[in-house]
């Protein structure tokens, strides 16, 4: 039974969607029921539902940044010299592209420019300012609201480790 230990264990933490839970729960009482009576293999029918509401709900964590910045991304410091140095790189790039074949490849390095300049003014926006604002909202990636698990559910996770005997 140490998978439904493990799953139970990553189900505590999870944040999920707020229509998920209820499912979670009646799923839970049979696990519970199922664990009572020692029947493992209506326990493992029972863990398959329950697996993967804690996977999407781990994958969920994941793609929210878990209440953290991701690892590898590091994030911008705000400035507000990064559009004026943009700006800046665009009117020379204009500049050069005149030099180098009068208006119309300055006209090509314009668009090219204006790409700069926008990427420049969206860096303005931090990782962490967008990771707040989703967290403000309390959204996951799929702009649908999580919630962490409700008292029925830790209730349910409860009566299964004691149980399991843990």
């Amino acid at each position: 039974m140490r998978e439904v230990r493990r799953t139970i264990g990553d189900l505590r933490g999870v944040r999920l969607a707020a229509t998920a839970w209820p499912a979670v729960a009646g799923d839970l009482a049979r696990l519970a029921a199922a664990v009572e009576r020692g029947d493992d293999v209506a326990a493992r029918g029972a863990l398959v539902p329950i697996s993967q509401a804690t996977f999407e709900g781990k994958v969920r964590g994941r793609l929210a940044a878990a209440d953290q910045p991701a690892a590898l991304v590091v994030g911008t410091k705000p400035t507000s010299a990064l559009p004026i140095v943009g700006g800046v790189s665009a009117l020379i790039l204009v500049g050069i592209g005149y030099l180098l074949g009068g208006w119309v490849v300055a006209g090509l390095t314009a668009v090219f420019a204006l790409f700069i300049f926008g990427v420049a003014l969206a860096g303005t926006r931090t990782t962490k300012d967008r990771i707040d604002q989703r967290r403000a909202k309390g959204l996951a990636p799929t702009m649908e609201p999580t919630e962490r698990a409700p008292t029925v559910v830790t209730d349910a996770i409860g009566r299964i480790e004691r149980g399991l005997g843990s």
